[in-house]
Parts: C-alpha cells; sequence; structure tokens
C-alpha cells in the first residue's frame, strides 16, 4: 500500500474521526478507503467514504489498516499546510514521508477494533444549509445550554436552545435555504457538545444535508477531501425529560 494525498485533507480525516475515537480501522480496496467509527458511549456513529481520486496517487489491494489516530495526527503537525504526505505500510508499520523526513509508526492489531454496522434509517424531513449557518447556530448554544433543539416546518428550519435565563435560536425561511423537504413539522434536542467538534473538524465542506424525524437520530452528509469524499454523522437525540 502506497498513497499520497495533500495534508489538509489527511488532517480533516484525522481530525473528524478524533472527534469520536482514538482509534480506528481503516478499510482500504483500489477504488479508495473507508473507515467506521462509534464513540464509546454509542451515542454518535461517523463513516467516512474516500475515493481514490481525492489522492495524489493511490496503490492499495484489498487491506485493513489499525490506526492511532493521536499519532497521525501529531505526525501531520510536522506538515505544512501546502505539503504533499505519502504513506506507505511495510510489514506492522505505516512511513509517513513528508518533505525530507521520514516518520513511521506501528500499526494496531485490527482484531481489537470493531466495524460498527450503520443503521438503515429512514427520516421525514430533510434540509440542506450552509456549513456557516448551521455552525453559527451551535456555537451560540455552546455557552447556554448542554442541549439544542433542530426543528424542521414545511416553511423553514429553526435551531434554538435556552438556559436559566438566556436563550438562542436561529431561523432560517425555506427561500433563503439550497433544499427543504419535509410534509409535517419535525423536532429533536441533541448534545451540542458532539455537534460543536463535528462543525470545529470540518474542513472542506460548504453545505450540509440533515435529515431529521422527532426524537430520531440525526443524520448530516457533508463533504470531506476538497469534495472528493463524503461523511455520514448520526447522533442519538436526548429525550426532553429524561
Amino acid at each position: 500500500m502506497r498513497v499520497k494525498m495533500d495534508v489538509k485533507d489527511l488532517k480533516e480525516i484525522t481530525n473528524l474521526l478524533l472527534t469520536l475515537v482514538s482509534e480506528a480501522k481503516f478499510e482500504m480496496n483500489s477504488e479508495g478507503l473507508s473507515v467506521k467509527a462509534v464513540d464509546p458511549a454509542h451515542v454518535a456513529m461517523i463513516v467516512l467514504e474516500v475515493s481514490k481520486e481525492a489522492f495524489i496517487e493511490y496503490e492499495s489491494e484489498d487491506e485493513e489498516l489499525g490506526v492511532d489516530l493521536d499519532k497521525v495526527k501529531d505526525i501531520l503537525r510536522l506538515a505544512s499546510s501546502r505539503e504533499l504526505v505519502e504513506i506507505s505500510k511495510d510489514g506492522n508499520r505505516l512511513t509517513f514521508l513528508i518533505g525530507n523526513l521520514t516518520r513511521s509508526m506501528p500499526l494496531i492489531d485490527t482484531s481489537a477494533l470493531s466495524v460498527p454496522r450503520v443503521p438503515n434509517l429512514v427520516l421525514p424531513a430533510k434540509v440542506v444549509l450552509p456549513l456557516t449557518e448551521f455552525s453559527h447556530g451551535i456555537k451560540a448554544a455552546e455557552s447556554i445550554s448542554d442541549n439544542i433543539t433542530l426543528r424542521i416546518t414545511p416553511s423553514e428550519f429553526e435551531m434554538y436552545t435556552e438556559g436559566d435565563e438566556d436563550s438562542a435560536r436561529l431561523t432560517i425561511p425555506k427561500d433563503m435555504l439550497k433544499e427543504l423537504s419535509c410534509d409535517e413539522p419535525v423536532k429533536s434536542m441533541y448534545p451540542v457538545d458532539y455537534l460543536l467538534k463535528l462543525v470545529k473538524a470540518m474542513e472542506s465542506a460548504d453545505y450540509l444535508t440533515i435529515y431529521l424525524g422527532t426524537d430520531y437520530p440525526i443524520k448530516i452528509e457533508f463533504h470531506i477531501a476538497s469534495g472528493k469524499g463524503k461523511g455520514y454523522y448520526l447522533l442519538a437525540p436526548r429525550i426532553e425529560g429524561e
């Protein structure tokens, strides 16, 4: 296995996974790589799929790599923002070539890393909005409450949170959204910290596609690796009154 990729794309993939886990199993084949991870509390799941077109060079057959993500993050800090990183596998080690610098690390036994099953969710409402707007709503809620409620109606998308004294609300009408599909109003409440980590790790997404149902997990779809890969994020709801 030998691949070469822009460091900013590698950092985005690593940082997105680090929002939930510190170790992950990368599944690679001739068409690209995929990785699925669920956090220890089983509250959230992330799935990343990156096609071989996202790489400057890509050579791989069917391969499973157990990777320590914290070590990868430390290695990528050695690269400047415009550098390319070459990664190759030699036995039970990964070797990173950054300019004239070579850095290697051991792989993790993949038998210790489980791959979660992705649930087949059918959610009734869908909205496509700019990442900047969604991020704005999440960051506004950060200092007010641990939870934020998302609501989709046939006419608008809304995010709101209420604390003991303060509140925040972001409302976007249908004509200002890229897409809105909703027959009946739906709403669910989610933990702010998970969504905040997610939006901070995103680098190349301009828009998010959000699927929502009342008191159901949220599904968020987004682009990664400069638009040549995609991600899915599932987050369990917090039921009011629990």
